[in-house]
């Protein structure tokens, strides 16, 4: 892949081309002079990039400005059915879509629970829900353009290498390898990338949740497995080899060295103890502690205890603005009680947690935002590539006008 040099033309190509594609995104169309007092470039570098996005198809012209002095000008608007992007989440007993466009707005979404657990099953769901949703954006367009999804971004919980292909493997988890990746490419018939779910959940956080005005931050996600999304710096954390985030095998006061701190197995172990069935999840314990259950609320007094200890530990390493609790562990029985054992126990360490307010929905979301990120630098590079020449009309009727 060639590399943009920090200063070449290239590289300030691209920059003014998202910046001003930003700029449609946000509203109303705009003339090349709104363009320009939005984004502080000069209307000859707005006429020649807008010249580049038209030359796409990703932006038209939405028709004059309706100013009733002077010469009209033209506007510009995003062409939010030029192109499309899919979120999906993988998750161990249903798979969720989200068709997002290149604005970034959720156009459609689907959902169906019992899937089964290999590959070649999660991938077929994943393209008959896929279907489903073009099909549900399709009816409602007042022109007939194809709808085309050319980019996904599919959230797994598991390890994702820093290819976005390949499963890491991990004992006692699911197989490692492309198998997933390749069959929902295949399926697909687009160019799809694997994220860690919890990773897609930070992104979701951060762009539509409780972090938007959080650098840094760290969510901490509890359902079939424990673990966290980190952001540092504005930026998705994700390690060497993706493995950021896998906090629960962190060492803990009352767990022998190396042992799951919380999860599936865990989770059974404290079930047990209390005189639950073995096979209980932590929503099904929520629920129960909803209900005025008290021997859940035990159960979830161990288990919000956990959560913050393991929420001190990050915070020793990477003290963080802000903890966001998301999945089970932001419903109320929960929550309130990792905020209460964090006030009580360790108030030293001042520690700022919050629920999410996306909850489940976090993961999905999150897949949509980095599925609509790849579809808009698809936009990008396309424009990037087009021969736009000198700019034109500097200084003419027709910029004078706008």
């Amino acid at each position: 892949m060639d590399l943009l040099l920090a200063g070449s033309p290239a590289r300030s190509r691209s920059f003014t081309a998202r910046v001003v594609l930003d700029a449609l995104s946000a509203g109303a169309p705009m003339t090349r002079a709104d363009v320009a007092a939005a984004t502080g470039l000069s209307r000859a570098v707005v006429a020649q990039t807008l010249r580049a996005l038209v030359g796409t198809g990703v932006v038209v012209e939405a028709g004059p400005d309706p100013a009733p002095a002077g010469q009209p000008a033209a506007r510009y608007r995003v062409s939010t059915d030029h192109g499309f992007g899919l979120g999906v989440d993988v998750a161990r007993d249903r798979v969720r879509v989200a068709l997002v466009d290149v604005t970034g707005a959720v156009r459609a979404r689907a959902e169906r629970r019992d899937v089964r657990a290999s590959a070649t099953a999660r991938a077929r769901a994943a393209a008959e829900l896929a279907r489903g949703c073009v099909a549900d954006v399709a009816a409602r367009l007042e022109t007939a353009p194809t709808v085309e999804v050319t980019r996904a971004v599919a959230a797994v919980p598991v390890i994702v290498e820093a290819d976005g292909v390949t499963v890491r493997r991990v004992p006692g988890f699911e197989k490692g390898g492309t198998a997933l990746h390749d069959a929902l490419q295949d399926a697909l018939g687009c160019p799809v990338r694997l994220e860690n779910d919890l990773n897609l959940a930070a992104v979701a956080e951060q762009h539509d949740g409780v972090a938007r005005e959080a650098r840094t931050f760290v969510v901490l996600g509890l359902g079939d497995g424990f673990g966290a999304g980190i952001v540092v710096d504005g930026r998705l954390h994700r390690g060497a080899r993706g493995g950021a985030g896998e906090i629960s095998f962190l060492p803990h006061p009352e767990r022998p060295l190396g042992s799951e701190v919380l999860g599936a197995g865990s989770l059974t172990a404290i079930a047990k103890e209390h005189g639950l069935p073995d096979d209980v999840s932590v929503r099904e314990v929520v629920d129960r502690a909803e209900r005025g259950d008290v021997v859940a609320d035990d159960v979830l007094d161990v288990v919000a205890e956990r959560i913050a200890v393991v929420a001190g530990s990050v915070a020793l390493v990477l003290e963080p603005e802000l903890f966001v609790l998301t999945d089970q562990a932001a419903r109320p029985p929960l929550a309130e009680r990792v905020i209460r054992y964090l006030a009580e126990r360790i108030a030293v360490l001042d520690l700022r947690v919050v629920p999410s307010t996306i909850g489940t929905d976090a993961v999905v979301l999150g897949a949509a935002r980095a599925a609509g990120d790849a579809l808009r630098e698809e936009v990008l590079r396309a424009a990037l590539a087009a021969d736009v020449g000198p700019p034109e009309g500097a200084g003419g009727a027709d910029e004078a006008a706008s």
